[in-house]
């Protein structure tokens, strides 16, 4: 994959050079002078999630998030210690309103507690990876702060789109995880 990101760059800088010799180096400055002012923007809306998500953990509203969901957690990982779970559980809130940045450590401290140190990945380990890769989303807090930064006229005009696109596949993904270890088991 990064020898076509090499040929990609390689051949559009020699095709500009070719055509457009002038603005090489002005869209260079221009680029790098966007990436670095979206960055600063997006540490602002990070922080403020982040905080949030610190907040919860300090008032242990995260412990109360876990039983709430820890039904349903339980019957799609099955059983795992109460750290582990309550991980899976922070993982997937903040999934769920769209701060991927902060669901990543507790995805990471998650997937530890699944660990079993096989060579093979157990269910709950592809369960949880599944989740994650579709992603279901209620508030798409990121995209709606892109699109804001972006100067959009309705940021949230995507949050029916993005819930739709990311229940459907979040469940099928599921169901489909489940039935081929089913079958996996019946299989022996």
């Amino acid at each position: 994959m990064s020898k076509i990101w090499v040929v990609m760059i390689l051949s559009s800088l020699v095709l500009t050079a070719i055509f457009a010799p002038s603005t090489i180096v002005a869209t260079m400055m221009e680029a790098a002078k966007m990436g670095i002012t979206m960055c600063i923007e997006f540490i602002g809306i990070y922080a403020v999630w982040m905080g949030i998500m610190q907040v919860l953990d300090d008032c242990k509203l995260s412990h109360k998030l876990s039983k709430i969901l820890s039904r349903p957690v339980q019957y799609i990982f099955g059983k795992t210690d109460a750290e582990t779970e309550k991980n899976i559980c922070l993982n997937i809130a903040s999934n769920i309103i769209g701060i991927g940045s902060a669901a990543t450590p507790y995805g990471i401290k998650a997937m530890q507690g699944l660990d079993k140190g096989d060579k093979h990945a157990t269910r709950a380990m592809i369960m949880l990876v599944v989740i994650n890769s579709t992603g279901i989303q209620l508030l798409p807090t990121t995209v709606i702060g892109m699109r804001a930064l972006a100067g959009s006229v309705s940021p949230s005009s995507i949050l029916w789109p993005t819930i739709v696109s990311t229940f459907i596949p979040t469940i099928l993904g599921v169901l489909l995880v489940s039935v081929i270890y089913r079958r996996k088991k019946q299989n022996g």
